[in-house]
């Protein structure tokens, strides 16, 4: 038998068989005109419409070869064609982690031309942010709308109970300690050494840490520091197990907290990582994250990068497929099931999370998102190769609408292509950016749709909140995986804070502001001075007011309130602050008159 290949002027000889199993399909086979769904595979529910599967060939695939009429096969010519290069079918990513469960199948209707249902007013409907307090609290106050009196109070008596039943010394601390304990590892965090023993070495003695806590006193700490009754633990299998047991009530307190904050318009949905390589069965690996082991958190965050929502993946069973979303679908939900409804809230996802069937369901809700999608979720939605759109220069771009929700997918090139899934926004206005060309090795100009412009612009609050708690992360490392979690979430506290005390200041028209680092700063001497009644400020009016503020002598000598470098016993006995009161400066009178 002979066979010419299509394009190559040239014959090859196949055997009868061979030819009977290109033209016939035999069980299990698939013509190279079909291809199994993207799909099937990742979605085990999915289910295709038979008509699908539809064959033009006269054959019946169910047949055995045997049943097979033979027909003069001694003159048959066989044109093979090789589609994989100008097929329209796209492969997904192989590198792209992909959810334990895709969305279900649904109908969807696509065109070119847009529909009514696309034209909706996605304007904000929502109120305005509260008004600042009058004058700027101090940043302990911010720390503590995340991380406030009753966390420490709770640490501090499981503490206490765990070392009971561990048959270890009599703790006996207390919720002031415990904030000096927190205090003394975030100043460790601007004053790094490469072990934390080192501050309390005489070589390496570090004043502001040693001088608060003994290395015995600590160390002891850190041994019994606990934050659940483990009598009340279950065992695995049993009813009522929670992964996160150890940490739970702090967990839940600090989300609590965070979802007390004024939520912004715009919301992105990604992933954190909470750096940790011990033996632990929710431990993860994503290949590119900075640090790629470690316990998986979903976070919504705000475009400032103020953490609103979050939740620690214990691995299978963190989230059940309920509403026949996927697993990714019912995180998404999850995380914005506190933002208020109908009142046009924007989200951003990328494609791990992303599901035709999802961005509908968000949008009955009254959010409105723009998501980067996995091509092989497009639901029947058809879009020009790659090859075509490489064609047609950097910058093309397709879009196509969906009949009954008014959703777009818009495929842009670029140096690849790029989809994107969204419920309120298309391509128009077409922008022109600026991006490197690897051929001309300069910038060009490119055309770029408005979606990729919002999505660029919002997309990135969740690795916002990364890089700044990742700048001066808590980085003792401990073998307990719980630890790491509480490490985490006095982070989230510290930078949550100081976002929210930027956007007082934004609120008030104040350009200037605190760095995070003399923020962080402020809040350890905060922490760590605690129970120290000669350092608590008074507020500026009881300060100014020249009304019974009397020098005292104070039972210990310490740093001056207003100077840097003088150290005095004398304080005021109303305000209560050392000051300097001496020949050669007067810091008493001038911390009492000047503002």
């Amino acid at each position: 038998l002979r066979s010419t290949t299509a394009g190559l002027g040239r014959r090859k000889i196949y055997s009868v068989w061979e030819t009977i199993e290109y033209i016939c399909l035999p069980d299990g086979a698939l013509s190279d005109t079909e291809s199994i769904p993207d799909d099937k595979i990742a979605d085990p529910d999915f289910e295709e419409s038979p008509e699908a599967y539809e064959s033009d060939s006269s054959f019946d695939d169910d047949k055995p070869l045997a049943e097979i009429p033979k027909a003069n096969l001694n003159h048959l010519d066989v044109e093979i064609h090789n589609i994989h290069a100008d097929s329209d079918t796209e492969v997904p990513d192989d590198n792209e982690p992909q959810p334990g469960s895709a969305p279900v199948n649904k109908e969807f209707s696509w065109r070119q031309r847009k529909p009514p249902a696309a034209d909706i007013d996605s304007s904000f409907r929502g109120p305005a942010f509260s008004p600042p307090p009058d004058e700027i609290p101090s940043p302990k106050w911010y720390f503590d709308q995340f991380m406030d009196k009753s966390v420490f109070e709770h640490i501090s008596h499981q503490s206490n109970l765990y070392a009971v039943m561990k048959n270890g010394p009599e703790l006996k601390t207390t919720p002031s300690e415990i904030e000096q304990f927190i205090g003394l590892h975030i100043l460790m965090t601007v004053v790094r050494m490469p072990s934390y023993r080192m501050y309390w070495q005489t070589a390496t003695r570090y004043g502001p840490i040693a001088t608060v806590m003994g290395h015995k006193r600590f160390d002891n700490l850190r041994t019994y520091i606990h934050m659940n009754d483990n009598t009340n633990v279950k065992q695995k299998g049993e009813p009522g197990y929670d992964p996160l047991f150890k940490v739970r009530p702090v967990l839940e307190k600090v989300c609590a907290n965070c979802l007390k904050v004024e939520p912004e318009v715009n919301h992105s949905i990604d992933e954190q990582m909470i750096p940790f390589k011990g033996k632990i069965g929710m431990k993860q690996y994503i290949k590119n994250k900075p640090h790629k082991w470690g316990i998986k958190v979903f976070t919504r965050a705000g475009v400032t990068g103020l953490v609103y929502d979050f939740e620690v993946y214990t691995g299978k069973g963190t989230v059940t497929n309920e509403r026949g979303l996927g697993v990714a679908g019912e995180v998404v939900l999850r995380l914005v099931s506190e933002v208020p409804k109908g009142l046009n809230y924007k989200c951003f996802f990328d494609n791990w999370f992303t599901s035709p069937e999802l961005i509908v369901e968000l949008k009955k809700m009254g959010i409105l998102t723009v998501a980067t999608i996995n091509r092989n979720r497009l639901r029947g939605c058809t879009l020009k190769s790659d090859k075509e759109l490489s064609k047609a220069g950097r910058g093309a771009y397709e879009v196509k609408y969906e009949k009954t929700s008014g959703m777009s997918i818009v495929k842009w090139y670029d140096n690849k292509a790029v989809l994107l899934a969204t419920s309120f926004i298309g391509p128009e206005p077409v922008e022109r950016c600026r991006r490197w060309s690897k051929e001309k090795k300069e910038y060009v100009e490119v055309d770029r749709p408005h979606i990729v412009k919002v999505y660029n612009h919002n997309m990135g609050g969740v690795d916002l909140a990364d890089m700044f708690a990742a700048l001066y992360r808590i980085d003792i490392r401990p073998r307990r995986w719980y630890l790491r979690i509480l490490y985490y979430l006095i982070d989230l506290a510290l930078v949550n804070g100081w976002l929210l005390y930027r956007r007082h200041l934004t609120q008030k028209q104040e350009k200037k502001y605190m760095p995070l680092l003399d923020f962080r700063v402020q809040v350890a001497d905060a922490l760590i001075k605690v129970d120290d009644p000669t350092i608590s400020a008074p507020s500026v009016d009881v300060r100014l007011d020249r009304c019974d503020h009397f020098p005292l002598h104070a039972e210990k000598r310490g740093r001056c309130r207003l100077c840097k470098n003088g150290c005095t016993q004398m304080a005021c006995l109303k305000c209560k602050v050392l000051l300097c009161f001496t020949k050669d400066k007067n810091c008493f009178l001038e911390y009492h008159t000047t503002k």
